[in-house]
Formats: C-alpha cells, sequence, structure tokens
C-alpha cells in the first residue's frame, strides 16, 4: 500500500474543503446575515470542531477505510445500500466543482470560450493525476496547496487594506434570528467536506497523529474565510454585496496598491484554477475509491476513464445555466452536505458508542 503524510493529508483535506468555500461561503452567509456574516460564520466553526472530534472519533473506532466503515457498522446490506448514495454524492461534488469554476470564468473572465474547453482542460489533467496514484496526487498538492493557501491568503490581506470600513460590520444581528441562524447553519453543513479524512486517515503513515491536520485545515479555513467575508463587507457592504454572483472574485478584482498596481486577478484565477484541480482530483478519487470499496474492486484508478465522460456530460449540462448554479449553492448544497456529512455520521458515531474499539492489528489498510 502507498502511504501518505500527515502534511499531505492537511493539503488534500484543504484541497476539498478550502476553494469552493471560499468563493461561496462568504456570499450566501452575507445573503443572510448581513452586516453579522462574519460572526455567523465564526460561530459555526464550534459545531464544525465537534464535527472534527465526531470523525476522529468514527477512525479511532473503525478498522476499514469510508464507505466500507457503513458496511462494518450498519450491515452489508444497508452498509453497501448507504455507500452507493455517497458515489452519487461524490460525483455529484465533483460536477459541481467544475461547474461552478467554469461558471466564474465564462461569465467575469473570458465569456467567449465555449465551456467544453475547461471543462475538458480540467477533466484531462485531473484524470492524469487520478490514474498516477493516490500517493502521486498528494505529493502534488503538497507544492501546489501550500503555495495556493498562502498566495490566497495574502490577497485577501491586501484586499482589507482597500477599505478601512469597519462600520459595515455593525449591527452585528441586523436581519432575523432565523436568518442569522441559517448563515450558521450553512458554513457549518459545508465545513462537511472535511469527511474525506475518514479515506484519508487509512492512508496515513501515522494515524496516531491524524487529528493534528484537521485542526490544521479547520483553523486556516476559519481564518481565511473570515477575512474574507470581512473584506467583502468592509469594501462593498451587504446590500452592493447580495448582487454580485462572485464577490469573492470581486473582491481581488478591486484591490489596488498605491494607485498605479491594479488588476493583479491574473494570481487570483492563476490560484483558483491550481486550487479546482486539486478539489477535483480529491472528490473524483473519494468517488472512485468508494466504487471500488462497494464492489470490491481490486483497484479504483481504471475508473477514472469511464467516469469522465459521465462528469464531463453532466458539468456541460449544468454549466450554462448561472441561475442553477445558484439555486444548486443556496438551496441543495446545505440540505445535501447536511444529510450525508453530517447526519449520516452521527448515526454513525451513535452506533459506535456502545461498540468496543478496535485491537491495532484488526486495522485493514486500503490499497491505491
Amino acid at each position: 500500500m502507498n502511504q501518505i503524510s500527515n502534511m499531505q493529508i492537511f493539503c488534500l483535506l484543504s484541497a476539498s474543503l478550502v476553494p469552493l468555500a471560499y468563493l461561496y461561503v462568504p456570499m450566501v452567509t452575507v445573503h443572510y446575515a448581513n452586516n453579522g456574516a462574519w460572526l455567523a460564520f465564526l460561530l459555526s466553526i464550534l459545531p464544525t470542531s465537534l464535527l472534527v472530534y465526531l470523525y476522529m472519533y468514527i477512525i479511532k473506532k473503525s478498522t476499514q477505510p469510508f464507505p466500507s466503515i457503513l458496511n462494518e457498522h450498519f450491515g452489508k446490506i444497508l452498509g453497501k445500500v448507504i455507500g452507493f448514495l455517497y458515489v452519487l454524492v461524490f460525483f455529484f461534488t465533483t460536477v459541481f466543482s467544475i461547474t461552478y469554476f467554469t461558471a466564474l470564468i465564462s461569465s467575469s473572465i473570458v465569456p467567449d470560450t465555449p465551456l467544453s474547453i475547461y471543462i475538458g482542460a480540467v477533466l484531462l489533467v485531473s484524470y492524469s493525476a487520478l490514474k498516477s496514484g493516490m500517493e502521486n496526487v498528494a505529493r502534488v498538492l503538497e507544492i501546489v496547496m501550500i503555495f495556493s493557501l498562502i498566495t490566497g491568503l495574502f490577497l485577501v490581506l491586501l484586499s482589507l487594506g482597500q477599505s478601512a470600513n469597519i462600520s459595515e460590520l455593525l449591527p452585528i444581528i441586523e436581519t432575523s434570528y432565523w436568518d442569522f441562524g441559517s448563515a450558521m447553519l450553512y458554513s457549518f453543513s459545508i465545513s462537511g467536506e472535511l469527511i474525506a479524512i475518514l479515506t484519508l486517515a487509512f492512508f496515513s503513515n501515522d494515524r496516531t497523529r491524524i487529528g493534528r491536520p484537521l485542526i490544521w485545515v479547520l483553523t486556516v479555513y476559519a481564518i481565511l474565510i473570515t477575512l474574507t467575508i470581512v473584506a467583502i463587507l468592509m469594501d462593498f457592504g451587504p446590500e452592493y454585496s447580495n448582487h454580485i454572483a462572485f464577490p469573492s472574485f470581486k473582491l481581488v478584482r478591486s484591490i489596488k496598491i498605491s494607485d498605479f498596481i491594479q488588476n493583479i486577478d491574473i494570481i487570483f484565477i492563476s490560484v483558483l484554477i491550481i486550487g479546482i484541480f486539486a478539489s477535483v482530483c480529491v472528490k473524483w478519487f473519494l468517488a472512485c475509491f468508494s466504487v471500488q470499496q462497494i464492489f470490491n474492486l481490486r483497484d479504483y484508478r481504471f475508473l477514472a476513464a469511464p467516469t469522465s465522460v459521465i462528469i464531463g456530460i453532466a458539468a456541460l449540462m449544468t454549466g450554462k445555466n448561472i441561475v442553477a448554479i445558484q439555486i444548486i449553492v443556496h438551496q441543495v448544497l446545505p440540505y445535501v452536505y447536511g444529510v450525508f456529512y453530517v447526519l449520516i455520521p452521527i448515526l454513525v458515531w451513535l452506533v459506535l458508542v456502545f461498540k468496543p474499539t478496535p485491537t491495532q492489528n484488526q486495522v485493514k489498510a486500503p490499497t491505491s
């Protein structure tokens, strides 16, 4: 079995969660909570921390990677049924990652280029990476994700210096408590992307310290998204932000340094391309690996070719309508993530509370 380091797991988890969350979590939280969006997101970190603990408990009590965990704790039949639903969810998130990226590029950057060009490019690069195996993907992402996170944080800090209108951060609760709570629950549900740790942990060469990459990812995620929301509110205000399709991109595009350096959004686009590539790789891997586990296949890599056709067609069908994409972001994602990334893991945790902890020599390592 090929093993990966915890630093590489940190990069893989960051790739799964951060790139897309950076684009739509600030947008949705501002839509619901207006001036208090930054606090709503910060409060969502508290239940997210509990979710991280829950994931760690499931890993400790399990002998197999996800989704074989479901067979182990729910029984073979029910486990395979739920596992197959997770395959559909992982493919859905893969398609959506590509779709949202192409929607941004086609609507805000180069609108005259066919969507098939972007989709084909992302699929080709991601397919090549996936075919090379998880270990090679992790090695590449260890470099590109660290660069992307540092650059992204640097751009957000630059955007904070564009406006000092701190009054836009108040009042904290301008909307109803229901809308404020909706913003918090939305942010919490999106953090369920960390469920990838249930699979990646069994590839780790040091499972005793697997909690460290989770904590670091959560810390980076909390800092980056909070600063982004604060910068959006101070620069645009909640009312104008609610009329922008991609406020995070608009934020970077508005950066000016000393009135003579501007249009540095090309840096953001480069980082975003790297981030989307990494995100698609992780989600696509989870989908193919889940198929391998459910149907007891020898390998998952041969699934990359046939599934690329399905992903490409689905992305083309959904990528043409920006309204449909926004409906998915606001209304579909929180329910899908809430059920599959939060509710079902909670049910697994409840089952595990009454089961004995497996011994170390019972743990089965996955093949890659």
